[in-house]
């Protein structure tokens, strides 16, 4: 019934890990954005273009404005539905600009824009894609429309611009759109693939194979979202641990084999589910021990819970070979009253509640309120 230190954790937990890595590919994109905004402007000072530097400039401080907004948590993109289309939208801007100065239909940024529609595929969802597509084709469109109709100059810093015609334009345009469409339904739909394979990948990790309960990795991340929770109630709340052991599993194991164990470990699995609130969160400690966290419950609640489980499981019967097999468990509670409090200290003291419990006899449920001094 020892317990591993290093389980204890919390803040490396999946999900934690999962939200930091999310966070950090989004401000590698956010310090990119700055870099290469950077790196333009510097480019077209030297040609003396100075709206196009304006411009820059400005997309520049956007760029590390919204840095320092998701640096210091005071945005977290993905959480608000328009934190995908501002940064879109001036990354768009910026872009038919830089093609703009680089000799427009020619120009190589226009690749530029199947980037940004792919990465908005990937990290955002379909949606900001196909708004990247429209977009970034409205804008290629009215950029050589000014051009050809002579309301902004030719530029071009490469080499000696060429003034495009309508043709060119419409074609130029429509192959835009089209490619920017197919990149979005692409990436976004194996991006999507990826996804699902992700989370069925992380759903097996997080899952008890053969009771279909969580295990101990799944449980300390809902105990951090837990405490999360406990921590910023008005009225913090208890969280009750009850520590479960099916009594003389061993035996069981070595007299009718292992595949009678195991159906004796689906069957409290199963009386565990039932008799549980949708809020509550069983889990498979380990072997034949389980750990189920009870959220806002106080100590006679708990009990309450426990002595329904324990008289519930005792009441099953198991046939094998002719013969009727009944088993019974013991049980430790303890509460979190804070989240200042050690969860590692609370999980201990259900362990030795429930080492009591097995030295007066088993089939009992022990905690402070009746454990022996």
């Amino acid at each position: 019934m020892k317990q591993n230190p290093e389980s204890f954790n919390l803040k490396s937990s999946p999900k934690s890990i999962a939200n930091t890595s999310g966070t950090e590919k989004f401000q590698t994109a956010n310090l990119a954005r700055c870099v290469y905004t950077l790196v333009m402007v510097l480019v077209f000072y030297s040609f003396q273009l100075p709206w196009i530097v304006g411009i820059g400039l400005i997309h520049l401080v956007f760029s590390i404005m919204w840095f320092l907004l998701i640096h210091f948590d005071i945005l977290v993109e993905k959480d608000v539905w328009w934190s995908g289309y501002i940064p879109a939208t001036f990354d768009l801007i910026w872009l038919t600009v830089l093609a703009y100065g680089t000799g427009h239909i020619t120009s190589f940024f226009i690749l530029g824009y199947l980037g940004s529609i792919a990465l908005s595929s990937m990290s955002l969802d379909r949606n900001y894609g196909v708004y990247n597509a429209f977009l970034a084709t409205v804008l290629f469109s009215s950029m050589g429309f000014l051009v050809y109709y002579e309301i902004l100059p030719l530029v071009n810093i490469i080499m000696p611009p060429v003034k495009p015609t309508l043709l060119s334009i419409f074609i130029s345009s429509l192959l835009l759109g089209g490619s920017a469409f197919i990149v979005n339904q692409i990436v976004s739909k194996l991006f999507s693939s990826l996804t699902d394979v992700n989370e069925k990948l992380m759903a097996i990790a997080m899952t008890d194979p053969l009771t279909g309960l969580s295990n101990r990795r799944s449980f300390f991340s809902n105990l951090e979202i837990e405490m999360a929770r406990q921590h910023r109630s008005s009225n913090p709340y208890p969280i009750a641990f009850l520590l479960f052991d099916l009594d003389l599993f061993k035996s069981i194991n070595d007299t009718y084999g292992h595949e009678m164990g195991d159906l004796v470990l689906v069957e409290f699995a199963t009386v565990l589910k039932s008799s549980l609130r949708k809020q509550d969160f069983p889990s498979r400690w380990g072997g034949e021990e389980f750990l189920v966290l009870l959220p806002n419950t106080e100590l006679d609640g708990a009990i309450v819970v426990a002595e329904k489980i324990r008289c519930t499981f005792q009441s099953l019967s198991f046939a094998f070979k002719g013969k009727q097999l009944q088993c019974s468990t013991s049980v430790g509670i303890s509460l979190l009253h804070s989240p200042e409090e050690n969860p590692e200290s609370i999980i201990n003291l259900a362990d030795q509640y429930l080492y009591e419990a097995k030295k007066k006899g088993r089939n009992q449920v022990v905690s402070e309120k009746n454990h022996s001094v």
